[in-house]
């Protein structure tokens, strides 16, 4: 896993300010767009339907995401002497409200291993499959010469070993649970992970250097910081030094309206403190403008 790269003091055009990791070259950056992706995170992300965006965000603001963070994950190729490896547990789940692109640059074939997924899970019904096997289901989920998937595993929820060519795009939304099988190729693993968010929902909250002199308008657009948000930062962000990082949309809501939902879909999981939560809920449940506490 490489995550970490040069930061920078950044000022986007909305007047945040922070410290702003850069992406390494422009061929990272023209990812961060890239023409054949953009129209479908556009679609799944801004569409309230699909369970990311919440249902009360207004119209104009929907076809607007975020690059909420990127990170590389790389193995080199296997050899006779390589020690075990153990792979990545099961995450994600039907709350969730981001998506991925997956970028291989190093083709992936058949027992490779790498990114792995289990069909449905996407949908609580089929979640619930998972939770009621018996045993680690998390760890124990794929078949390989140092991992065993579970002997009662339900086959209504199979597991999906992803192959790709070099060049390929795995697009999946993060309610889908997934993880990382061992590697097991000849070959390295060279993939790139480029996670987005809706407008206005903090999630991992990787900054980022609006002020690149080689990034696009639309890409600066899509790094920076949303000016208010429907959503809160998790625990372990400290955006006391910047409240407008905190500013909650007037139409911030405690939860996201279901009945916009395609047919089985979960909405997303709308984080807020207590404090925040009681100051909604005491203007009728149909949300207010508050500074959020982080």
């Amino acid at each position: 896993y490489i995550g970490g790269r040069d930061k920078c003091e950044t000022t986007d055009r909305h007047g945040n300010s922070y410290t702003g990791r850069r992406l390494w070259n422009k061929a990272y950056m023209d990812l961060i767009d890239n023409e054949t992706m953009l129209p479908l995170l556009e679609e799944v992300l801004g569409d309230p339907a699909w369970g990311h965006a919440p249902a009360h965000m207004p119209a104009e603001l929907r076809p607007q995401f975020r690059l909420d963070h990127d990170n590389v994950h790389y193995k080199p190729g296997r050899t006779p002497t390589d020690g075990p490896d153990k792979g990545g547990g099961l995450h994600g789940g039907p709350a969730a409200f981001h998506v991925t692109c997956v970028y291989e640059l190093k083709t992936v074939g058949p027992g490779d291993g790498g990114f792995g997924c289990v069909v449905g899970t996407h949908k609580p019904a089929n979640e619930q499959k998972l939770k009621d096997m018996d045993g680690d289901w998390r760890w124990n989920w794929s078949d390989t010469e140092w991992t065993s998937k579970l002997p009662n595993w339900d086959e209504d929820v199979p597991v999906h070993r992803v192959e790709a060519k070099a060049g390929d795009c795995i697009l999946f939304t993060e309610k889908l649970k997934h993880g990382t099988i061992p590697w097991a190729g000849k070959g390295e693993r060279r993939t790139l992970f480029y996670k987005y968010v809706p407008f206005g929902m903090h999630h991992g909250d990787a900054a980022y250097d609006t002020n690149d002199p080689e990034l696009t308008e639309r890409q600066k657009r899509i790094l920076e910081f949303s000016p208010c948000w429907f959503n809160e930062p998790r625990e372990d962000r400290d955006y006391s030094a910047n409240p407008a990082l905190t500013q909650l949309h007037p139409l911030a809501r405690v939860e996201s309206d279901p009945s916009v939902l395609l047919p089985g879909m979960s909405p997303p999981h709308i984080r807020l403190t207590d404090e925040t939560r009681a100051k909604l809920l005491s203007d009728d449940g149909r949300g207010a403008s508050t500074n959020a506490k982080a």
